[in-house]
C-alpha cells in the first residue's frame, strides 16, 4: 500500500529539471550583479527608487542568498542517478526548483499530500547518492574545519587588551570557551560517523542525513552571522539569570 500522494519521475528527467532551474538562478544573479555595480559608491544603507528602494545591503543578501541556492541545487543535479525513479513530494519538487515556495502550478486540489501513482522501484523523496570513500572524504574535511575553529576560539581567550582593534574586538571568555566546545563535539561526531562508513559501499542520503553530516554546501556569511548572534544572545540570557539567582 502506498503511504502517501507522490510524483514519479525518472532520474535523467528530474536533472534536466534541475539544470533549467540553475540555469533561472543564474539568469538572476546576472541581473543582480549589475544592479549591485551600479550601486558603486553607495553606502550599504542608501537606497535608490529604480531598485525599488532595497538597500545596497539588501540586494548584496540576496546575492548571497540566490548563490547559495545555485550551489545547492548544482549538488543536487550532480548526485541524481540518471537511470533511477524518484518518487517527488510537494516539498521535494520545490527543493529541486521545479516549483516555487508559492507556485501557482499546483492545483488547490495537490495542496495536500501527493499519490504515487506508478508501480516499480523508486526512491522516496531527494536523495543523494554518495560513494562510501567520497562520504569518508567529506566527513573528514569537516571534522579538520572544526578542529581548525575551535583551536582559533581557543587563541581568542590568550589575547588581552593590547590586541583588540575595531574589526577584532574582544570576545568574553565564556562565549569562547563555548564555541569551542561546540566545534570539538561536532569534530568528534564527524569522526565518529566517518570510523563507520564502509568506503565500498554507495549510501542514498535525505535532507535530514545531509544536515547531520554536515555535508550541504556551508551556509552563506549573514546567515552563520544570525545564528552566531542568537547563541550568543542566549549565552549572555543565561549569564544574567545566573547571576540573579
Amino acid at each position: 500500500m502506498r503511504q502517501r500522494l507522490q510524483i514519479n519521475m525518472k532520474g535523467e528527467d528530474l536533472r534536466r529539471r534541475v539544470g533549467e532551474a540553475i540555469a533561472a538562478c543564474e539568469s538572476t544573479l546576472t541581473v543582480l550583479d549589475d544592479r549591485i555595480n551600479a550601486r558603486d559608491g553607495d553606502m550599504p544603507f542608501d537606497v535608490r527608487a529604480e531598485d525599488g528602494f532595497a538597500s545596497l545591503g539588501e540586494l548584496q543578501t540576496e546575492r548571497t542568498q540566490l548563490h547559495d541556492r545555485v550551489t545547492q541545487l548544482t549538488l543536487l543535479r550532480d548526485s541524481v542517478v540518471s537511470g533511477d525513479e524518484y518518487a517527488l513530494s510537494k516539498s521535494d519538487l520545490r527543493a529541486a526548483g521545479i516549483i516555487s515556495a508559492n507556485s501557482r502550478d499546483v492545483p488547490e486540489c495537490m495542496e495536500s499530500e501527493w499519490v504515487d501513482c506508478s508501480d516499480g522501484v523508486t526512491i522516496d523523496g531527494l536523495k543523494l547518492k554518495f560513494a562510501g570513500e567520497e562520504l569518508r572524504t567529506l566527513l573528514d574535511q569537516r571534522r579538520r574545519e572544526h578542529e581548525e575553529r575551535a583551536a582559533r576560539w581557543r587563541h581568542e581567550l590568550t589575547r588581552g587588551p593590547q590586541d583588540q582593534t575595531e574589526d577584532e574586538p574582544l570576545l568574553p571568555d565564556h562565549i569562547c570557551e563555548n564555541e569551542a566546545e561546540r566545534h570539538d563535539w561536532h569534530a568528534e561526531v564527524s569522526a565518529f560517523i566517518r570510523d563507520h562508513i564502509d568506503p565500498d559501499e554507495f549510501y542514498q542520503l535525505g535532507q535530514a542525513d545531509l544536515e547531520f553530516g554536515e555535508l550541504l554546501p556551508e551556509k552563506p556569511g549573514s546567515l552563520k552571522q544570525t545564528e552566531f548572534e542568537e547563541r550568543s544572545r542566549v549565552g549572555f540570557s543565561l549569564e544574567r539569570i545566573a547571576k540573579k539567582i
